[in-house]
């Protein structure tokens, strides 16, 4: 039998863990003291030895154990930036709570605890985005394990309103911003910021577009909706008058990586920051003023949910 001790934002806490018939028993909350936590132990032990209750039950499940499990399933089956990302939040949550039992940690604890986390990014002049991130990585967490193991517990996140930000409107650029850019670019630069422009694809689609994929007025690009999943065509109108290349031969196969030019042109040019995906932004609300309708908009873009298109609609000011 060992007691084991964290140290948290309010002083050292201590906890036991021990075997016993092939069981393990963690204890159900924290101890001021190492003393408190053996006698804790001791006496938890004395019980299970004597069979005073019926330990057919589950095993109680760790916080430790269940972001370990966590973690594991993220980086077998979600991106490495979705798994670094809940390791970062998963990590201050054991920060703060400890390798207590999970069944331990309730829906106030969790939402003075994300308040905290709130109140201090707004000290530092931060909006509450990684508080909502975090919000939603412990719901999935505790979710998971209360369906793997089929604990009979409410998930303390359950109920907990997401916290008010200040919604960022990406920056359209204007057709001056973009003629000055494309003043600074030879010709394979100048196409693929046409390209861009005139379909609202995303720059990886549009590196990958080949021969087979352009059509006389149009071009399927593909997306890939999650790491596993398969692509989706989608076909968009172009009026661009695009080169002829092979089938299997990439139209801008200049570029493997995301290309950097743009950047350094709208640097050298002192604009106000945009990159490629601000010109995907433009795209869609350049269909919004046409009048299209926001189901066509979402295909076009090749969004899974109206509310992402939604959040691109920002109407271009008159000029």
């Amino acid at each position: 039998m060992a007691q084991y001790s964290r140290k948290l934002k309010k002083g050292i806490r201590w906890w036991y863990k021990f075997d016993h018939n092939s069981r393990t028993y963690i204890s159900k909350c924290v101890y001021l003291s190492k003393n408190e936590a053996r006698r804790a132990e001791n006496a938890k032990y004395e019980e299970v030895s004597k069979g005073g209750k019926n330990y057919a039950e589950k095993p109680i499940l760790s916080l430790l154990e269940a972001i370990n499990e966590r973690l594991d399933y993220i980086q077998t089956k979600k991106s490495k930036h979705y798994y670094n990302q809940n390791r970062q939040y998963c990590s201050l949550l054991l920060k703060e709570f400890g390798n207590i039992a999970i069944d331990q940690i309730s829906k106030p604890e969790v939402n003075s605890f994300l308040l905290e986390m709130s109140q201090s990014l707004q000290a530092k002049g931060k909006d509450n985005y990684a508080v909502n991130a975090a919000l939603r990585i412990y719901k999935a967490l505790f979710q998971m394990m209360i369906k793997n193991y089929d604990l009979n517990i409410a998930n303390p996140c359950i109920g907990i309103e997401v916290f008010s930000v200040k919604r960022k409107m990406k920056y359209i650029p204007s057709d001056e911003d973009i003629d000055d850019v494309k003043a600074l670019c030879d010709s394979e630069q100048t196409l693929l910021v046409d390209f861009i422009f005139e379909t609202g694809a995303r720059i990886n689609e549009a590196l990958q577009l080949t021969g087979k994929d352009i059509g006389k007025d149009f071009v399927i690009l593909y997306t890939r909706k999650s790491k596993y999943s398969d692509l989706v065509p989608r076909k968009v109108p172009i009026k661009l008058h695009l080169p002829e290349v092979e089938s299997d031969e990439r139209l801008f196969k200049r570029w493997n990586g995301n290309p950097k030019f743009l950047e350094k042109k709208i640097r050298k040019l002192k604009q106000k920051e945009w990159n490629w995906h601000n010109l995907r932004h433009r795209y869609a609300s350049s269909l919004s003023k046409q009048g299209k309708p926001l189901f066509e908009i979402m295909m076009l873009l090749g969004h899974s949910q109206l509310s992402t298109t939604q959040n691109y609609l920002q109407l271009l000011a008159d000029s």
